[in-house]
């Protein structure tokens, strides 16, 4: 084997010479060379090389070269079998910080270079280099080093650090695609075994929380596009598109695949050397909105993503949370009404509507305005008693369609305790059912977010670090005061729903569930992604009593999944269509009350 790495070494490098200021003499490439350092060596076996700042000289294959503009600046080179160590805890592989004048090296070639050795985002790197030899080319490359996800350590990724790698899954979960929020922006995705869930999503907060927390950081690389370049245009990755939109939607599942293990700041990266394709028929398949069986009721929840329409004359842009562009606004419109069509529903509850009453001129008289215009389907607004609900700058709603439902009085809504800040005023309507003359009531929730965390640390809302972020208490009190406010009003057939900002296991979730009301989604099903991993922050509940009067509950893939650039805001990727309509998806839950379809 080694005889076979260095043949032709002098005509090759007769040639680098020729055309590079670098030469040397010829035994630069013989194999007792002494002043060679080992690759291994250089890594080390901790998470940083033992020989930062120190001028080294290494051989090695090229195995991966981006030298090109944009690209990575660079080619990664791997020990000769020969040249490598019985350690599993250093990496036989290096990136070299390339330039101009080097960039003949090309896959394959074996190299013996000089240069020094830095840490640039974590990423172990030959840079300054003032001598290159070329010493042969290989026929092949040696076997790829086999890597699966999950990792047992941290460890794990380090010891392959710039070496060829097989990627693959080792827990009989497929390789997933589990994040995309960086994909349109930087050209690199997440994937893990299988997808990533959010915590509290599918265990209990604190210790199991923490727990799978660790776990999932074990059980992710970021698949890049081998290039430094922003924004880049076309969108990378096109093998792996799929539904509707033709789009890179998380849970897409992969084959395993060839590529080189990198890093950036902290986070472990893979640079394919295959194109990655979909496994199987290319999951996810995205489903058609489920059939309404006749006789049964349809209420949905659906967060519209901050919908503002300026003064609604044309003017006031741009908008506080919304659209910059009256141009904007009419495209994140048009898909709201696409999605809200699509789920053919009886009663909607709405967050993230424009707070700015119920006049001609509002957002939620526009948007229902369109939704009419739009289809056969008449959407009445529910309203309270007053001009607006709370002070926020958004607020939540409620539309019904008026052939299969009626309301008696006007919508009810509490400003008080929890919802005086914080959480938003939630929104009672009590409805007919038109086909059986049953009451129930629908109360629309958008309950305090995880995010801007009070500055005291003392404070109940502070992180706890269990894995249900801040502001947890304050959720916590709003469930308990709106149980409260349902029976003190004695809303019938209570149906609650919206954007509670709380996983499925978390502490409001499970205070509902432990005082008269039923949730019948599983933890499995999810309306949000962040961080790449999956969980449902929204959700719809009915007090026990209607329990045996689920038909069924759907979450929709319609938004969650899809990379943002397809929304509203982009006009080259706009399809006027439900798919990233929001960044929540919605749900709908079909009720069949005892007298329907009797």
């Amino acid at each position: 084997m080694t005889a076979s790495l260095f043949t032709r070494a002098s005509l090759i490098t007769a040639l680098i010479a020729a055309a590079s200021p670098f030469a040397a003499a010829a035994d630069v490439c013989k194999t007792d060379n002494p002043n060679i350092t080992p690759i291994n060596a250089v890594q080390g076996s901790s998470f940083n090389s033992p020989m930062v700042d120190t001028r080294v000289t290494v051989r090695g294959i090229v195995t991966a070269s981006w030298q090109a503009e944009k690209k990575l600046g660079g080619f990664f080179i791997e020990s000769a079998p020969d040249d490598a160590d019985d350690n599993d805890k250093t990496s036989e592989g290096l990136f070299v910080q390339a330039d101009n004048h080097i960039s003949n090296v090309s896959p394959k070639d074996t190299i013996v270079l000089s240069g020094v050795i830095q840490e640039i985002n974590d990423v172990t790197t030959l840079t300054e280099v003032n001598e290159l030899t070329t010493c042969g080319s290989l026929d092949a490359l040696p076997a790829a080093t086999q890597f699966t996800l999950p990792a047992a350590d941290k460890s794990d990724f380090e010891r392959v650090e710039g070496m060829r790698v097989t990627l693959s899954s080792s827990n009989n979960e497929p390789l997933t695609v589990s994040g995309n929020y960086n994909y349109s922006r930087y050209g690199f995705v997440d994937v893990s075994a299988g997808r990533l869930w959010t915590p509290s999503q599918v265990v209990n907060p604190g210790d199991e929380a923490r727990e799978l927390s660790a776990k999932n950081e074990l059980n992710r690389i970021q698949m890049d596009d081998n290039s430094n370049q922003k924004e880049p245009r076309p969108l990378p990755f096109d093998s792996l598109f799929s539904g509707p939109q033709k789009s890179l939607r998380t849970g897409s599942e992969i084959e395993p695949l060839v590529g080189v293990v990198s890093q950036f700041n902290n986070r472990y990266r893979f640079q394919p050397l295959d194109t990655p394709q979909l496994k199987g028929p290319g999951k996810p398949i995205v489903s058609d909105t489920p059939e309404k069986a006749g006789g049964t009721l349809r209420v949905a929840s659906f967060n519209v993503l901050n919908f503002f329409n300026g003064n609604g004359q044309g003017q006031g842009f741009p908008t506080p949370r919304g659209a910059d562009t009256p141009e904007e606004m009419k495209r994140q419109q048009t898909k709201i009404v696409s999605a809200i069509n699509a789920l053919n529903a009886d009663v909607i509850g709405i967050m993230e509507v424009e707070n700015d009453g119920f006049g001609k001129h509002s957002a939620i008289r526009q948007l229902v305005d369109a939704l009419n215009e739009s289809g056969s389907v008449t959407y009445y607004i529910s309203e309270p008693q007053a001009q607006r609900i709370g002070g926020d700058q958004i607020t939540v709603g409620l539309i019904y369609n008026k052939d299969t439902v009626s309301a008696s009085s006007h919508a009810l809504i509490n400003t008080s305790g929890a919802f005086a800040w914080g959480s938003r005023p939630p929104l009672a309507q009590t409805l007919k059912d038109k086909n059986t003359g049953e009451e129930f009531t629908v109360i629309v929730n958008h309950f305090k977010s995880k995010g801007s965390c009070p500055e005291d640390n003392e404070s109940p809302n502070s992180n706890q670090n269990d894995g249900q972020a801040c502001w947890n208490d304050l959720r916590v009190k709003s469930a308990e005061q709106l149980t409260e406010w349902i029976a003190e009003e004695a809303f019938p057939n209570a149906v609650l729903l919206g954007d509670f900002n709380a996983y499925y296991k978390e502490d409001p979730i499970r205070y509902f569930s432990e005082n008269g009301f039923h949730n019948p989604s599983k933890a499995t099903d999810y309306s949000y992604v962040y961080d790449s991993q999956a969980g449902a922050l929204d959700h719809i509940f009915v007090a026990d009593t209607l329990k045996d009067n689920v038909s069924g509950v759907y979450h929709l893939p319609f938004n969650a999944d899809e990379p943002w650039i397809y929304d509203y805001r982009n006009a080259d990727f706009y399809e006027p269509t439900p798919y990233r309509s929001s960044d929540h998806d919605p749900l709908v839950l079909d009720l069949r009350f005892s007298a329907s379809g009797m």
